[in-house]
């Protein structure tokens, strides 16, 4: 069991390295700014629909707009 969290820590570490840590910030700044774009396209077709009295008509495409606007904030702030 020490022998699985030891390796589950590493694959934690090289990815975090990979992906955060040794990121160079003009890239950060573009990965965050697609996800900032495909946050605001997911929430246009979140509010297309059937209903026009209501402002959100698909919630599921909504709440994964908010995760993905949440998510680029992060990275580029991180």
């Amino acid at each position: 069991m020490n022998r699985l969290c030891g390796a589950l820590e590493n694959l934690w570490y090289n990815f975090y390295n990979t992906c955060f840590r040794n990121v160079d910030m003009s890239v950060r700044y573009t990965v965050g700014t697609i996800l900032i774009v495909l946050s605001i396209i997911t929430f246009i077709f979140s509010t297309k629909g059937k209903s026009k009295s209501e402002l959100i008509n698909n919630w599921f495409l909504f709440w994964i707009s908010m995760i993905l606007l949440i998510i680029s904030v992060l990275y580029m702030s991180i």
